[in-house]
């Protein structure tokens, strides 16, 4: 349901209904979100009534012992609920600091393997910029992300833009080329660049943590080489052991920067020739939920700080 809608449902809505109904919708029970809330279950049960009420919709099925069921207009309100709920945050930090600076949480997600190099350059920035800002990451896949991020837990979220779906606000940060990673004593890791035509029939460690998996297999048939997977990990550094002892070679997105495995074994990381295509690293956030001012500003300041990235191999 549009925020407009909601407003216009009259004086009896009040955002502490919309915020027990969202708990409600979220931990599957008036007895749960009590809890979370630190209220009565009735005062749950009170509150969604009197919003059904109002709107004039059924917006939660009760279950005698079983809690409760969204309905299609519950669904429907619950984003609606979390971006109205999230502006009158926003707007009460922001006159709280007369306008002057921003403070507050921000809440990113960020795809694993990214991580370890977005991170750190995007935090110290930050802490320099609008040290009042209060930063929180969750890292995982796309899909798990995404999914925080349309129930309100995430403000933005950072990953390889293949994976992200439809419905979302997106900016390009960098683009990251992929690049081989061999064992130091590997025939090709003297070579500037590498051609995978030379490793066709070579068992590969597959880093298979979507989209990552996918990518790397789609880029290896693309160049006519049928993968011989050895092993299949989500483990970024157990991928680094495996080709550090000769076990085979890997492709990755997003270079680490010390080339050297978990267990002190040299690794060569080497750019693919002919060059394939970057996969851009975008920023995103549901396009019906405006971001907060707190959040537009880091998602600025990662625009700014985070192409420094891309030339990485």
């Amino acid at each position: 349901m549009e925020l407009e809608a909601m407003l216009e449902a009259g004086p009896q809505l009040t955002l502490r209904q919309l915020e027990l109904f969202v708990a409600a919708t979220e931990h599957g029970s008036f007895t749960a979100a009590a809890q979370h809330a630190y209220v009565t279950p009735n005062a749950v049960s009170l509150a969604v009534g009197e919003l059904e009420r109002v709107l004039g919709v059924t917006l939660l099925v009760r279950h005698r012992a079983r809690g409760v069921t969204t309905t299609p207009a519950g669904i429907q309100l619950v984003e609606g609920a979390r971006a109205l709920l999230r502006q009158a945050a926003d707007l009460q930090l922001t006159v709280g600091d007369h306008g002057t600076n921003l403070s507050g949480p921000v809440a990113l997600g960020c795809y694993s393997t990214l991580a370890a190099t977005v991170v750190p350059e995007l935090w110290e920035r930050l802490a320099e910029r609008h040290p009042e800002i209060e930063l929180s990451i969750t890292e995982g896949t796309t899909e798990d992300l995404v999914g925080q991020l349309h129930e309100g837990r995430l403000d933005c979220v950072i990953a390889y833009e293949v994976a992200l779906p439809l419905g979302l606000a997106v900016r390009r940060l960098y683009g990251a080329p992929p690049s081989v990673v061999l064992p130091e004593s590997h025939r090709l890791a003297g070579r500037a660049a590498v051609d995978l035509a030379e490793l066709d029939g070579e068992p590969l460690v597959l880093f298979d943590l979507p989209p990552s998996g996918q990518n790397t297999l789609q880029l290896l048939r693309s160049r006519g080489i049928r993968p011989r997977v050895a092993h299949r990990t989500t483990n970024f550094e157990l991928v680094h052991s495996l080709v550090g002892r000769g076990m085979g070679f890997a492709v990755q997105y997003q270079h680490s920067g010390v080339e050297v495995s978990r267990e002190g074994r040299r690794l060569a990381f080497r750019p693919i020739t002919p060059e394939p295509e970057s996969e851009p690293v975008m920023v995103a956030w549901p396009e019906r939920l405006p971001l907060t001012s707190r959040a537009a500003a880091v998602v600025r300041l990662a625009q700014d700080c985070l192409p420094v990235e891309e030339t990485a191999g």
